[in-house]
């Protein structure tokens, strides 16, 4: 089973019926599934194979949904980006994937010449150029009958970059087993269904966006999508297209919470709000209990290799309001020491997941390219998370630390290492360690300590602006302090965990 096959089942039965909802513009089932037939003969008559990748460096759009449509029924993997990508990380995604071609707008046409893309990658524009293909003359050019048949395997759907703990971003292989699973689970689970109306308010680059995508393709259900969040623009929306469904992270909540409460907005069509991304803070859930008491909360446990493990229901926001949630039906959840041997209920263990062999359900098939991190990731058909959790007596799921040295801000992971190699290539550094700040907004920021070498002086600010060209700008830091030498252990290594625990006094006293 193919999402593009399910797409175009649903344009077969309803092909007049909003798909997209993007603006002033509308986007039926049929007419998608005609131009994305169009776009795939096109690649392919270009000369994409199946199992090609195809980097998606454009923001929320038509041409975006229509792109990730037509690579899925020439069986390519789209590899999409965000709009903040700098040139360096480009070319590292480009280096690593290796793709057929690159789709990107006029606004990331300099980050694209930092780049300095292979010349055998093809270049794809969403506008005329005289150095890229003209994506809606690619369109028309191509035959709007169905692309050839795929076979059911390979299943390979997408790759979703997520950085790691060296600082080099890995490339997780969803299936499209993996995401029609992770949706019908959903979608029964949470009782929604093609008659619902969803919004996606963060980037479709994103896990949630994305996610959003896939229900539209594999439900039949349509979905109003926003060029970028807005929390006023948002509730228009709500209104004036009924929307029955949001998925966003506690961020977006947050800023849409505060335009409720301030304007006494009602959204009376909504009846359902899924998060993921940083933890939901209790006194957040309160709030928007009181303010939309019609609305069904539910918080899932996310990732990119392991989908969504855990959720935590609306009736039980209340009952446990720190836990992540129990395990979705096809999901198992084990704990276990640093031996690999399990915890006793209440003790604190290494999240490992699994649900079928990886690819064939809940768990991504693996790391592009990545052989050393299979091995230490996928262990005797369990994968193993990184996060550290503890189970209560109820089973319900708590998060309390993480292996991996990730910070979670607004709903994105920004890497500890990632941020550290930026400030290292700054003259004036000697070393530097990232660690995780409180942040009101973003539930988590990032701030980075960082040592000079002897002799040498710069600034806070000029620092953060130095990793402007080596790092999106969502991982800058939003804190940097000077200090004479970094805290160490008797070994010598750094202590971040002294660095945590002073990030909250040295933040206000910064401000």
């Amino acid at each position: 089973m193919k999402i593009a096959g399910l797409l175009s089942q649903h344009a077969g039965r309803t092909p007049d019926k909003a798909a997209v909802i993007y603006g002033d513009d509308v986007l039926s089932f049929g007419e998608l599934d005609r131009q994305s037939n169009r776009m795939a003969n096109a690649l392919l008559a270009k000369g994409l194979h199946q199992g090609d990748r195809v980097i998606l460096y454009v923001g929320n759009s038509l041409e975006l949904v229509v792109a990730v449509a037509a690579l899925w029924k020439a069986g390519a993997l789209p590899i999409p980006i965000t709009t903040w990508t700098v040139g360096r990380e480009l070319a590292f995604l480009v280096s690593d994937s290796k793709p057929f071609a690159v789709l990107y707008g006029p606004e990331q046409i300099e980050e694209v010449r930092a780049a300095e893309l292979p010349a055998d990658v093809l270049h794809i524009m969403t506008v005329p150029s005289e150095h890229a293909l003209d994506l809606k003359a690619l369109i028309e050019a191509g035959d709007q009958v169905p692309p050839p048949h795929l076979p059911p395997q390979p299943d390979d759907a997408m790759i979703g970059y997520t950085s790691g703990t060296t600082g080099q971003p890995k490339g997780s292989i969803m299936t499209h087993a993996n995401l029609i699973t992770a949706q019908l689970l959903v979608s029964t689970f949470c009782q929604q269904g093609g008659g619902d109306i969803f919004m996606i308010m963060t980037p479709i680059a994103h896990r949630v966006g994305m996610a959003r995508l896939v229900t539209c393709f594999t439900l039949g259900a349509s979905v109003v999508v926003m060029p970028r969040f807005e929390a006023a623009a948002a509730i228009a929306l709500i209104d004036k297209y009924q929307i029955s469904i949001i998925s966003l992270v506690p961020t977006v909540a947050r800023l849409l919470l505060e335009h409720i409460e301030a304007t006494a907005a009602a959204c009376p069509s909504l009846r359902t709000m899924t998060a993921t991304g940083e933890a939901f803070p209790v006194s957040l859930k309160e709030r928007l209990a009181a303010a939309l008491p019609n609305v069904g909360l539910w918080v899932f446990y996310g990732m990119t290799e392991g989908g969504i493990p855990a959720v935590l229901r609306p009736e039980e926001q209340t009952l446990k309001p720190t836990s992540v949630g129990r395990p979705m039906p096809g999901v198992e959840i084990r704990l276990t020491d640093e031996a690999g041997g399990p915890v006793e209920t209440g003790q604190s263990g290494e999240v490992q997941l699994r649900s079928g062999a990886p690819g064939r359900a809940m768990i991504a098939r693996e790391y592009f390219n990545r052989a050393e991190a299979n091995a230490v990731a996928y262990k005797d058909g369990w994968f193993r998370t990184g996060d550290v959790g503890r189970f209560d007596e109820d089973g319900y799921l708590y998060l309390v630390d993480r292996v991996k040295d990730m910070i979670l801000s607004g709903g994105l992971n920004v890497y500890s290492r990632e941020v550290e190699q930026a400030l290292e290539t700054a003259p004036a550094v000697r070393e530097v360690a990232v660690v995780a700040g409180p942040d009101a907004e973003f539930g988590e920021c990032v701030v980075a300590y960082v040592a000079l070498k002897q002799g040498q002086a710069t600034t806070a600010g000029e620092l953060i602006a130095h990793c402007r060209d080596y790092i999106s700008g969502y991982k800058k830091p939003k804190y940097l302090f000077l200090l004479d030498d970094l805290p160490r252990n008797v070994n010598g290594k750094v202590v971040k965990a002294t660095l945590r625990e002073r990030t909250a006094r040295d933040i206000a006293l910064s401000g």
